[in-house]
Parts: C-alpha cells; sequence; structure tokens
C-alpha cells in the first residue's frame, strides 16, 4: 500500500488523510444517531401519559432526568404551556429546529470531502502528465522507467480520489437519511405533546371558569 502512495507522489496523503476522516465521521455519526438517544420511545409514552392527566410538575421533572433532544424539546413545551396555541407550536418548533442542528453535525464535512477528494486526484492527474511530458520535452523518450512514473501519478492519483469519493458520497446519505428520520419522529412527538399540552390547558382555563 504505502509502495502505491509512493508511487502517486505527494498528492496521495491528503487524499488518504480524507479517507480516514470520511471514515471516522461516518462510525461516529452512526455511533451516534441512534433513535433511542434522541427520542427514547419509553420516555416519550410515559410522557403522554403524564401530560394526558395534566401531571406537568411530574413531566417536567422527567424531562430534566432524562438527557435526550426529546426530553429537552418537551421540557421548553411544558414551560411554556399557557401560550396559545399558534405561539405554543412556534417554540416547539424553535426548540426542534436546535436538536436538529446538532444532528446534522459534519454532514457539512462530509459533503466536502466528496467534492474535495475526486479534485485532488484531478490535480494529481495534472502533476503527473506535467511530468510526462517534461520527460518527453526532455528527450526522455526511450527511458520507460521515467515515463511509468508520470503515468502512475496521473493514474493513481485519480484512481485514489474516486476511492474515497464514493464512499464518502455514501456514507454522506446514509447519515443524512438516518439525521432525516430522527427529525421526523422528533418533529411527530413534539407535536403530539403540544397538542396534549394545548388540551390539557383549555381544559384547566374550563375548569377555572
Amino acid at each position: 500500500m504505502f509502495d502505491i502512495i509512493e508511487k502517486g507522489g505527494i498528492l496521495m496523503y491528503p487524499i488518504l488523510a480524507l479517507s480516514i476522516v470520511s471514515l471516522a465521521i461516518f462510525l461516529e455519526r452512526m455511533y451516534t444517531l441512534r433513535k433511542e438517544k434522541f427520542a427514547p420511545a419509553g420516555f416519550t409514552k410515559m410522557i403522554k401519559s403524564l401530560l394526558s392527566r395534566n401531571a406537568y410538575g411530574e413531566a417536567e421533572s422527567l424531562c430534566k432526568e432524562n438527557n435526550s433532544a426529546i426530553s429537552r424539546i418537551i421540557y421548553e413545551i411544558t414551560q411554556n404551556r399557557t401560550h396559545p396555541w399558534p405561539q405554543l407550536v412556534g417554540i416547539a418548533e424553535s426548540a426542534g429546529k436546535r436538536e436538529a442542528d446538532l444532528l446534522g453535525r459534519f454532514q457539512e464535512a462530509m459533503a466536502t470531502i466528496t467534492a474535495l477528494s475526486p479534485l485532488l486526484g484531478l490535480l494529481g492527474t495534472v502533476f503527473g502528465m506535467i511530468k510526462l511530458f517534461s520527460v518527453l520535452s526532455g528527450g526522455g523518450v526511450g527511458d520507460p522507467q521515467a515515463l511509468s512514473g508520470g503515468i502512475a501519478v496521473a493514474l493513481l492519483t485519480t484512481a485514489a480520489g474516486l476511492s474515497v469519493a464514493i464512499p464518502a458520497q455514501v456514507f454522506y446519505y446514509v447519515i443524512k437519511a438516518r439525521s432525516d428520520s430522527i427529525i421526523n419522529i422528533l418533529e411527530k412527538e413534539s407535536s403530539e405533546v403540544a397538542g396534549l399540552v394545548s388540551a390539557g390547558c383549555c381544559d384547566e382555563v374550563q375548569k377555572d371558569k
């Protein structure tokens, strides 16, 4: 492998570095982006049960104990439960957007790697062609080793760049799909919670009257 890197020239090193970074990002995101970490089903079911009985104090205490995205969103909703329905929905959306931003971490970095890797490979190809033409212009047509060196740089860097870009593109879509799936769950759960809170507050107002 190191022999191939040496033959490909200096640009093989940044391409190799990008491949390591893309793999590290992918593994970290796959470990982090788990549904149970952001919206544990048992927790949301328990919270909905409490809110349906207007047990806001218990629900808020439970949210404080649970370190998940949905718990933070629900806590903010319950803290602002006296607001009108449209405003409550806006509060839920704002809280959800903050959590969605955390879910989208490193996606731009992965997209950058996808775009940059083939460009580095192309630059290596240009360097290889320059080397090749330098040999030819210097009368080195009969020197197969010098000619093969230029061809190796041209072909290996292109292949290396594409070999990094293609998996990185797949990694990007897998990460994005998982992130979008969790965001959809958060939106659904927060909407249902906002509805329960709004209905509960309406019931309390009716009783007070």
